[in-house]
């Protein structure tokens, strides 16, 4: 699920062609308008939403859609909806749909484009990225998507205009929460065109929306550009004009375009720059829900044995690598999931109900790596670690490096890599360890740990264990919150601490770099967003 990323993020195109319609010029053209925000992404995002499996077109999507609920400051509330009952079984969810919801071009948000769209999820012969991971909860969802069942088979149906119902698979008591995220926002039938490219998701002439922003230039190389829907129902308050986003790849030439005045905002810059940025007042961030990690090939000998893959993580101080290396941009991670999920109870936090899973001690892992027949590293293959290039990559990777020969004597080649390079040989599991991120999709800690389910494809180090997916696949059907949070606690402690499946390093936080004077009301959704529609530029 969620997005996937490196420690740059790395997203499907599907094309290389460039779009660029729409009835706008480009930004060197466009006339300015009041309320204009101007920022620079690091990667071209996908603006399909069944497509997209990257942070940042998440960020734009949720801009351009909106589905029955939305993110806010404090979790989630509901947007597309205002209401909704369930059956007493729980597998049936009737929501009610805001009836002064628009699309773009005027015409009514209804029931039936829900429902077209969550058919457009599963169908097999369109093959969407998430048809299984999310089709999954939906009743048939997984029949259709394995092309077992025909589509119109679906749990779903347009009982009115406004009246969707949606019947699950099994019970979930989550659902509400996993309704926040991309893939189940509605789309128009009309407006999209199934020819297997996604053309049509960046041609602005052609776009068709119904969140509080909308399309209207977009060179996929270069830059994407959004402005206001005034038909969008709550488009009184939303306070911003115009959002232009620069399409450029290095870190480095998106502060020279911040540092000249070029553009407003930031999402990511060169970590060594933290306390410069810090000291003049430009440096913000947030907790993010989401985590960095070291996939590793379970199944590739000597890494196949959980005594090694334990003695790797337990080896080297992730405070230092987060607060001292990477200039305090993550927070050392002890455990996967990081903070922010709701825990047991109202008002508790997975993470703090969570124990320490992973910690700095160096006696326990020689002690394992000798139990594996490695006293010392004596006889361990040398480590292959190819990786997507950054400069926060080869910052953590080096660290591992120099701390695994100097605590373990295991020798390690690193090979940096193009994201376009290293994407296919990590889906092909061509690889001995490598670096990966991974942000929550929805405001649930199930999300985090559902990438180590069998079959999930972005479960590339091939990670398996049936007590792991045992305690997860019952957390999933399990209505008893304190229960079910339980079972995800358990889930994790085999993942990390027994099988060491994957090697945490640290929390994810969300860097923003801004004026405070120039980019102001700013304010932060439960997923460490800023509330792009809040924001206000003084220039």
């Amino acid at each position: 699920m969620k997005k996937l990323l490196f420690l740059v993020f790395v997203v499907f195109l599907g094309s290389s062609l460039v779009f660029a319609r729409g009835g706008q010029q480009p930004s060197s053209e466009r006339t300015k308008v009041g309320n204009e925000l101007n920022m620079a992404f690091g990667i071209r995002p996908n603006l399909d939403p069944h497509w997209n499996a990257g942070t940042t077109g998440s960020l734009l999507l949720r801009l351009m859609y909106e589905g029955l609920y939305r993110y806010t400051e404090s979790g989630f509330d509901f947007a597309g909806a205002t209401g909704v009952t369930q059956s007493p079984d729980g597998l049936t969810w009737t929501f009610k749909l805001r009836q002064d919801a628009k699309w773009s071009d005027g015409k009514a948000v209804t029931a039936k484009d829900y429902v077209y769209s969550l058919k457009r999820l599963v169908d097999p012969a369109i093959g969407t990225t998430y048809m299984k991971d999310y089709g999954q909860f939906l009743k048939n969802g997984l029949a259709i998507a394995e092309g077992k069942l025909p589509v119109d088979q679906l749990g779903v149906r347009a009982v009115d205009d406004y009246t969707l119902e949606i019947k699950l698979e099994n019970v979930c008591s989550f659902f509400d929460a996993l309704l926040c995220y991309s893939t189940f926002y509605p789309l128009r039938s009309d407006a999209i065109t199934e020819d297997g490219t996604g053309y049509w998701a960046w041609d602005a002439s052609k776009s068709i929306t119904n969140g509080p922003m909308k399309l209207v230039f977009c060179d996929e190389e270069q830059e994407i550009v959004l402005e206001k829907n005034t038909a969008y129902w709550d488009a009184a308050n939303n306070k911003l004009d115009r959002l232009v986003v620069k399409l450029v790849d290095d870190t480095n030439t998106q502060l020279a375009l911040f540092n000249t005045n070029q553009v407003d905002l930031l999402i990511s810059f060169p970590s060594e720059e933290v306390r410069t940025l810090n000291s003049r007042g430009f440096y913000h961030s947030v907790p993010r829900l989401g985590s960095g990690f070291l996939l590793v090939n379970t199944q590739k000998s000597p890494l196949s044995d959980a005594r090694i893959r334990r003695a790797l993580s337990l080896s080297f101080d992730r405070k230092y690598l987060a607060e001292t290396l990477l200039n305090n941009t993550r927070i050392a991670g002890t455990t996967f999931s990081g903070r922010g999920f709701p825990g047991s109870a109202p008002g508790k936090d997975f993470l703090s109900e969570s124990p320490v899973l992973v910690d700095y001690n160096i006696t326990e892992a020689k002690n394992l790596l000798a139990q594996a027949g490695y006293p010392n590293g004596q006889g361990f293959p040398v480590l292959e670690i190819p990786y997507p290039t950054n400069p926060d990559n080869t910052t953590v990777l080096e660290y591992l490096q120099s701390i695994w020969k100097e605590n373990l004597g295991i020798n390690v080649t690193l090979t940096p890599l193009e994201a376009a390079t290293m994407t296919p040989l990590r889906d092909e599991g061509k690889f001995d360890i490598t670096t990966q991120n991974w942000g929550a999709d929805y405001f649930d800690v199930s999300n985090m740990l559902s990438i180590f389910a069998p079959g999930n494809l972005i479960n590339a180090g091939r990670y398996e264990n049936p007590a792991f997916t045992e305690a997860y696949n019952k957390s999933l059907r399990t209505i008893d919150n304190t229960e079910r949070i339980r079972l995800l606690h358990e889930a994790e402690r085999i993942l990390i601490q027994q099988d060491a499946g994957i090697i945490p390093l640290f929390y994810l936080v969300q860097p923003f770099v801004f004026r405070d004077e120039t980019v102001t009301n700013v304010k932060y959704d439960a997923n460490g967003w800023i509330m792009f529609t809040d924001v206000i530029v003084k220039k």
